[in-house]
């Protein structure tokens, strides 16, 4: 079988603020809450928030991994997360057949939406 990312999971310090930031994002409630890992549960991945305090870990938090999640409207999207308060790291731009822009989430992370254009 070949490799398939199934996963990916970003550290965050405050759960409550993380989960509530992308269900305002995503348009769809959390499929599983802990304080130690919660889970949005889609079609082909898991988009999951990690607290590593709860462990006792020192992960780094902010920009430990770049996700790049597709939309249907990314300038729709852009002004979304901008009403949100959300710091703009990469306006939006054309590249290719995609319109791309990314976004530092409240906990830090960077985060990259994209629209394919035809």
């Amino acid at each position: 079988m070949k490799p398939q990312i199934k996963a990916i999971y970003l550290s965050v310090k405050d759960m409550g603020r993380a989960v509530k930031f992308y269900e305002d994002i995503f348009k769809v409630k959390i499929s599983s809450f802990d304080k130690r890992m919660s889970v949005f549960a889609f079609d082909n991945i898991s988009f999951l928030l990690f607290d590593p305090s709860i462990d006792g870990d020192k992960t780094s938090i902010g920009n430990n991994v770049v996700p790049d999640i597709e939309v249907e409207d990314a300038t729709k999207m852009l002004d979304n997360t901008k009403a949100k308060g959300c710091k703009v790291v990469m306006p939006l731009e054309k590249v290719g057949k995609y319109l791309i822009f990314q976004i530092e989430d409240p906990e830090g992370n960077v985060i990259e939406f994209y629209q394919t254009k035809p």
